[in-house]
């Protein structure tokens, strides 16, 4: 902040100078070369005019001498006396009319600089304080600790957010605690109800907790979910890898090929087409 106000204000200083400088110098003039040249020209004249009021007789010529020898003693004295500067006209005047306004945007532009600066810092504070990652330097399962206390603190906090339990069970699925994720599922089921996308979760967590085989129950739980949903990109991939692992490749390249005609944002189009040329080569 030291620094910005020292710089502004050598930077104002600078340009003060570059305006008022050339506005003073042309605006200016000294009253004494003004006087003087007035004198000389009115000296002149009235020399002129003598020369034509006296003849040539020798007393004309002694007043005609004793006449120029008065104007000039009165234009040396004029000479020499000191007045003050004379007042500038209306042109001159009109010469600071920009200086003055430059003057004004000086003063101001500091103004506005500081205001916009402060308003810059505050945001980049907010910055740092509230956008920086919050998983920087952390190991996978120091993050997977991390959203799991925060999902824990969040549920505390609203016992009823269903979004939060869900992503609990998800979080426990994940980490293959398939108990403690079917109870986040079912108290999501309480809240909120049934839908696809909750029996499918339900379906992979007793799906991969057998082992990766299709159980009776998992078995209902995804019918149910591809009723509500039938082109719930989830669910159908869950069954097409049932196909696969049991050597149904037809039944898993049609699913897959389905999901890949689509066109459906949220499917990975690169791994169904390598999994249906491998499902191919496989048949």
């Amino acid at each position: 902040m030291i620094v910005f106000w020292c710089g502004t204000a050598l930077m104002a200083c600078i340009i003060l100078l570059i305006v008022w400088l050339p506005a003073v110098r042309t605006g200016k003039i000294p009253n004494s070369d003004i006087r003087k040249n007035t004198n000389i020209a009115l000296y002149h004249r009235q020399m002129a005019l003598a020369d034509k009021q006296f003849g040539n007789s020798e007393k004309e010529k002694f007043l005609l001498d004793e006449l120029k020898q008065e104007i000039s003693i009165s234009l040396l004295q004029n000479i020499d006396s000191s007045a003050p500067q004379l007042p500038l006209n209306s042109s001159s005047s009109r010469l600071f009319i920009i200086p003055l306004i430059m003057t004004a945007l000086v003063l101001l532009i500091p103004s506005l600089g500081y205001g916009l600066y402060g308003q810059y810092q505050q945001s980049a504070e907010y910055s740092q304080q509230e956008h920086t990652d919050p998983f920087a330097g952390m190991n996978v399962e120091q993050i997977q600790d991390r959203v799991m206390t925060e999902l824990q603190k969040r549920i505390r906090q609203a016992p009823n957010d269903s979004d939060a339990w869900f992503m609990l069970g998800q979080r426990y699925l994940n980490g293959n605690e398939f108990d403690n994720a079917l109870i986040a599922f079912d108290r999501t089921e309480k809240i909120r109800g049934q839908d696809a996308e909750l029996l499918t979760a339900k379906a992979a967590t007793l799906y991969y907790q057998a082992g990766q085989r299709m159980t009776p129950q998992a078995k209902t739980w995804l019918n149910d979910a591809l009723r509500l949903d039938p082109n719930h990109v989830t669910a159908l991939m869950l069954l097409a890898s049932d196909h696969f692992l049991n050597a149904q490749y037809q039944q898993a390249i049609d699913i897959w090929q389905s999901l890949l005609d689509s066109n459906n944002p949220k499917v990975n189009r690169v791994k169904l087409i390598e999994a249906i040329n491998m499902a191919r080569m496989m048949k």
